[in-house]
């Protein structure tokens, strides 16, 4: 049961900093939610047989650590498109110029 969830744990975390690195949105908690668990139940499974609790420890900070960075990311960052109207003059410009250019034509 220990190895199970110390695998888990830490592919778990893995993904977890991948995800939270890469622009993935809100996916970065699934993973996070899934490390925090396998890391409090190795964590139990430590304390119970009186084991060292640092590296769970670890495990769980880390894992909240980028469950945070990536929930303060989707909350700040605002990624819309906004509407270039210079853009869309432009457009507008570059459209009548070159109806213009083959009216000159005929």
């Amino acid at each position: 049961m220990r190895l199970l969830a110390l695998i888990i744990a830490i592919i778990g975390l893995i993904i977890t900093i991948a995800f939270t690195i890469f622009p993935v949105g809100s996916l970065t908690i699934f993973p996070a939610i899934i490390t925090l668990v396998c890391g409090f139940i190795l964590y139990r499974l430590n304390k119970h047989d009186e084991r060292s609790t640092l590296f769970p420890k670890i495990i769980i900070g880390l894992a909240l650590v980028s469950a945070l960075i990536s929930i303060s990311k989707n909350v700040l960052i605002d990624d819309t498109i906004d509407n270039d109207i210079e853009m869309e003059q432009r457009e507008k410009k570059s459209k009548q110029d070159a109806v213009k250019d083959l009216e000159e034509l005929e």
